[in-house]
């Protein structure tokens, strides 16, 4: 079993997801266990797999597919309004 300071050693690490598979069981087991450091290592190790995934996402995306889509005209004109009478209401 490993300390909160190995474990936190090496989820700080970029290249986390390298290590062997048993390290990484370790750690998530240490991490489930552990009363002092599981909040913050388990809010590491989320951040840690959803960039790997946004990551992952991004590569089979196609960049051009999200800037294919604009707001209209209307719908802008809605919105700057409705943010022009919030700030007037917020500064009362």
């Amino acid at each position: 079993m490993f300390t909160c300071k190995q474990v936190s050693s090496a989820l700080n690490k970029k290249n986390y997801q390298d290590l062997p598979t048993w390290k990484r069981v370790f750690i998530k087991m240490h991490v489930k266990c552990c009363l002092f450091c599981g909040k913050y290592n388990t809010q590491v190790i989320d951040t840690h797999e959803m960039c790997r995934e946004l990551i992952k996402n991004e590569e089979n995306s196609n960049d051009s597919e999200c800037c294919d889509v604009c707001l209209e005209e209307d719908n802008k004109t809605a919105m700057k309004e409705k943010i022009r009478q919030s700030t007037e209401s917020a500064q009362l």
